[in-house]
């Protein structure tokens, strides 16, 4: 990393603190991002910027904090973020009214087995791999099937199982 950026970052990072906590709306994760994002570009070789002036320094964190908080792709959502999103997702679904929980566990982890059994072999395939080895470029590597098209099938099949669940539960 540059000297001129490192020394921005050291005078004013009470500054970005607070960028961080208004570009996250205040979220919990204001404090992991700003450190996360520190660290890539204390670990890039070379950052590329025309002037190394203060506001081209700031302009250029703020640009990478603002990417790593809304980009799905970023290291920071892979990190951190996607998983509270899968949590947040199964309590979503877990959070269903019951009476008594051993008996309604049972049925609906009956429920999502079968509505996962009629998926179709593809997407039940492609999913089983993910859950296997954790990862979109993973399951890509292993098929040979682009990345963001193994996001697709997953997202489909994670969307046809909910939706049937739920139909199924609603239903009984």
């Amino acid at each position: 990393m540059k000297k001129e950026i490192e020394l921005y970052i050291v005078g004013n990072y009470k500054e970005l603190e607070r960028i961080c906590i208004r570009i996250t709306e205040n979220s919990q994760w204001a404090q992991d991002l700003l450190q996360d994002v520190l660290l890539q570009l204390y670990e890039k070789d070379e950052i590329k910027l025309d002037k190394l002036d203060d506001s081209s320094i700031k302009y250029y964190i703020v640009r990478c904090i603002t990417t790593n908080w809304y980009s799905k792709t970023s290291p920071f959502y892979r990190k951190v973020r996607r998983e509270s999103d899968l949590y947040n997702e199964l309590k979503d679904i877990t959070d269903l009214p019951v009476e008594d929980n051993s008996e309604t566990d049972e049925r609906f982890m009956k429920i999502v087995e079968e509505e996962f059994g009629g998926l179709g072999w593809f997407h039940k395939d492609i999913f089983s791999r993910w859950m296997i080895l954790g990862s979109h470029r993973s399951v890509s590597k292993q098929t040979t099937i682009p990345v963001t098209s193994i996001g697709t099938y997953i997202r489909e099949a994670k969307q046809t199982v909910k939706l049937n669940v739920f139909k199924r539960i609603k239903d009984e």
